[in-house]
């Protein structure tokens, strides 16, 4: 039954709004995160609701095809059509009153929601030798170009001038079993403390997880952060930069040797200088370096603190190379959660708010692991790889069930639950991944074009009345007498040559013309578009 005001619907719905089939994952914990945070009060009346903007903020990261009043209208559009609980009225709240809401709920109930999602992934499967692989590495986001993001966030630069929109640096920890973020930290592109080193150790000091795995690029290489994995008796495998030597202590029968690793680090138990300098002190650890190299491409140098013999080096270098399934990871966020319409703005985020942008990150992560937790399940059930099953396929199906099985009134929640993840299960993906080498190019390069600045604005103008046509040539007269009609003939226009040379004979004979007949006309006004191509 329809009801005459919107307000008056959402009060019927109330704070026990949840959107399937996420609900059961994170339902609790929305409503745990608004009580510790101090929001989930509202007034009466209120359409937009604690609950119904979290998920809102939410939905807003899987539909980027949509602005948010068309988001918020898709995230019931199942009670509007299948229940008739919302009236006739295309517009749900006035506009601004989404982002308005938004900067009132703040960042740090999705800081919270994300820290509780991952919480409930704490027992993850051993994938090699009893160890859980979790994977490092960097990306940058890109947000809509206003100041409030570009104070906060700054722009990248080069040599032809900065980047065309402000850029967020972000790294993350993957763990690469079910492909789920466990941790995330941010900050400016660049500047004093931004960093992919500094981001790393910001994670890896709020690490609480057991027998993990970390494989790390070159990029990442710091003596502090495998002081800090062998302290807190982690494992790991890092490429080496080329400025690291590693001498041989002990040579294993697989090829691979022991080595020394040698560095400093601050002394907290030693007094500072008399400047008021801190002390460091000289550490050394123990560590296996592996060689490998493939023909064409140079040698490769790895770096690991697994010293069991019977992990041999090529199992350690194999292993390694699943490093690259965060970048595939990033992928999935970057091209198809994020994905956009033909002509809007290449960007990762759509906020033009620093804070906001910083809410939806979170927000952003949170989508895609509860994605991948719906892959997982599937994958369990069917007894499957969940990395081999297609992200891009099932978020489409999940967004095609959500507002059905958010209305649901039939009372078959379970049963359309399970058929959804029979859904995904499906989703294969249709060809296994390639052994395959690329080269690091580019196929386009920078634009020749002038960097736009604030001057460049686009200018209104008339073009029916403004434009005019040119005329390059000027036609024959044809006033002329007859006997000089005769002797002018029009010159085709795409031979120059003809017409100089009848100019040069003209120049020379003109005057005795003149002389012996007086009817003859100038020939700057016989031929008038010869004249101004001489003269030009």
């Amino acid at each position: 039954m329809q009801v005459a005001r919107m307000s008056e619907a959402f009060e019927r719905l109330g704070p026990s709004f949840s959107f399937k089939p996420f609900s059961s994952i994170l339902q609790p914990l929305i409503a745990e995160a608004l009580a510790e945070q101090g929001k989930a009060k509202f007034r009466k009346g209120t359409i937009l609701i604690p609950q119904l903007l979290v998920w809102l903020v939410l939905a807003l990261t899987v539909r980027r095809d949509l602005n948010c009043q068309k988001v918020l209208n898709w995230l019931v559009s199942g009670l509007r059509w299948m229940r008739l609980l919302l009236p006739a009225k295309g517009t749900i709240v006035q506009e601004g009153a989404i982002s308005h809401a938004r900067v009132k709920m703040g960042v740090e109930v999705f800081r919270a929601l994300f820290v509780k999602l991952t919480g409930t992934c704490q027992e993850l499967k051993a994938d090699f030798h009893g160890l859980v692989t979790v994977i490092f590495d960097g990306t940058t986001g890109k947000m809509p170009d206003t100041e409030s993001n570009e104070n906060e966030f700054k722009r990248p630069k080069s040599g032809r001038g900065k980047g065309a929109f402000p850029q967020m640096r972000i790294m993350a920890l993957m763990a690469w079993s079910a492909r789920v973020i466990m941790d995330i930290a941010y900050a400016a592109y660049c500047g004093k403390g931004t960093g992919e080193r500094t981001l790393v150790m910001q994670i890896m000091d709020q690490i609480t997880l057991k027998n993990l795995l970390f494989l790390l690029d070159a990029g990442l290489y710091s003596f502090e952060l495998l002081r800090n994995s062998f302290e807190n008796r982690h494992k790991f495998i890092i490429k080496a930069p080329k400025t690291v030597k590693l001498k041989p202590i002990q040579i294993l029968s697989d090829g691979s040797y022991l080595a020394r690793l040698k560095g400093k680090v601050l002394d907290p138990d030693a007094p500072p200088t008399k400047s008021g300098r801190r002390r460091w002190k000289k550490v050394s650890l123990l560590v296996r370096v592996i060689r490998l190299e493939i023909p064409g491409y140079r040698p490769v140098t790895l770096v690991t603190n697994l010293l069991a013999p019977d992990i041999t080096a090529r199992e350690i270098a194999l292993h390694y190379h699943q490093r690259w399934d965060i970048e595939i990871a990033y992928d999935e966020i970057k091209t198809h959660q994020c994905v956009t319409l033909r002509g809007q703005a290449p960007t990762t985020f759509r906020s033009k708010r620093a804070d906001l942008v910083q809410q939806e990150l979170f927000a952003l992560v949170i989508m895609y692991n509860l994605v991948r937790l719906l892959i997982a399940q599937a994958a369990t059930k069917h007894d499957k790889d969940p990395r081999f099953i297609s992200f891009l396929d099932s978020l489409q199906h999940i967004i095609d069930a959500a507002p059905i099985m958010t209305a649901d009134p039939t009372g078959q929640a379970a049963e359309k639950m399970e058929h959804l993840l029979d859904l995904i299960a499906d989703c294969d993906i249709d060809r296994p991944r390639r052994q395959r080498i690329n080269p690091r190019v580019v196929k386009v390069k920078m634009s020749n074009f002038r960097k736009k600045n604030d001057s460049h604005k686009s200018e209104h103008r008339n073009i029916e009345k403004e434009m005019r046509i040119i005329w390059e040539y000027q036609p024959v007269p044809q006033n002329l007498p007859a006997e000089s009609r005769v002797q002018t003939r029009e010159i085709p226009r795409w031979d120059p040559v003809e017409q100089l040379w009848i100019w040069d004979i003209w120049t020379l004979f003109a005057p005795l013309s003149r002389e012996t007949n007086s009817k003859c006309p100038d020939f700057a006004l016989a031929f008038p578009h010869l004249s101004k191509a001489s003269a030009n």
